[in-house]
């Protein structure tokens, strides 16, 4: 087995390098062959030179920029796509949201499943605001109800269709792009996925509270976020009238 791991990053300079590298260890102690791809989309913050830097000492490191393009995480992750080399690829938030442990079960499991995701709305999974010193973000109602109505109007084995945690075959991309904004992108990836009928498994993760910075994603109620909600409406009414002509 091998696996290009995507981090798409967004002002991530104080923990970056720290994730990297708690990423390639895991496929060190597992002898695995790896490659990590970052994907900066216009940080300010100087995260695309300190990742460039380390790469002068990491040769298992690919370090793209899309200084001057319009920020957009599907695009983001469609250049790092683009330019993985190996038949699996994960891709994660890099603010350490999403704990990089969770890639010793992506490894394990990809011997059975094509897609595997980590969702946060299992019942085994345990999401970061539960902690009473840690506020929840007003963007996680949001996507909690949306993945509700997704659930119930699309398919009712999947349980978070926004993930954006993912361990999945790199052949499903030689006839597929992501296309969208934030979470919407995943959604329409789902329906493609069951169209192709490839195995999927979702797995219970506890999420964690970003290491710094803030949000790729809205976290205020303004024209933005209402604009976010919209283009989530718009995602899921195409994805059921493509889920039932697939079915």
């Amino acid at each position: 087995m091998s696996f290009s791991v995507i981090l798409p990053t967004l002002n991530e300079n104080d923990h970056i390098i720290k994730l990297i590298e708690e990423i390639s260890q895991i496929f060190v102690t597992q002898k695995i062959q790896y490659e990590i791809i970052v994907v900066d989309d216009s940080s300010d913050d100087g995260t695309y030179e300190t990742v460039k830097k380390f790469q002068q000492s990491a040769t298992y490191l690919k370090v793209l920029s899309r200084k001057d393009k319009n920020r957009n995480l599907a695009n983001s992750l469609n250049d790092g796509i683009f330019i993985a080399k190996f038949e699996h690829l994960i891709w994660l938030d890099a603010d350490f949201q999403h704990p990089p442990k969770y890639i010793s079960e992506f490894i394990n499991k990809s011997k059975k499943f094509d897609v595997i995701i980590c969702s946060r709305f299992l019942e085994e999974s345990d999401r970061y605001f539960k902690n009473s010193k840690l506020e929840k973000e007003i963007n996680e109602n949001q996507s909690y109800i949306f993945n509700k109505i997704c659930q119930k109007m699309l398919f009712k084995d999947i349980t978070d269709y926004t993930s954006g945690f993912i361990c999945i075959k790199r052949k499903f991309f030689n006839d597929f792009k992501l296309k969208g904004f934030y979470g919407d992108y995943f959604v329409d990836m789902i329906v493609e996925l069951k169209k192709k009928k490839f195995k999927i498994m979702e797995i219970p993760f506890k999420d964690e509270a970003r290491a710094s910075g803030t949000s790729k994603t809205v976290v205020t109620i303004n024209v933005k976020y209402l604009y976010t909600c919209f283009r989530y409406f718009v995602t899921l009414i195409k994805s059921i009238v493509r889920s039932k002509i697939n079915h």
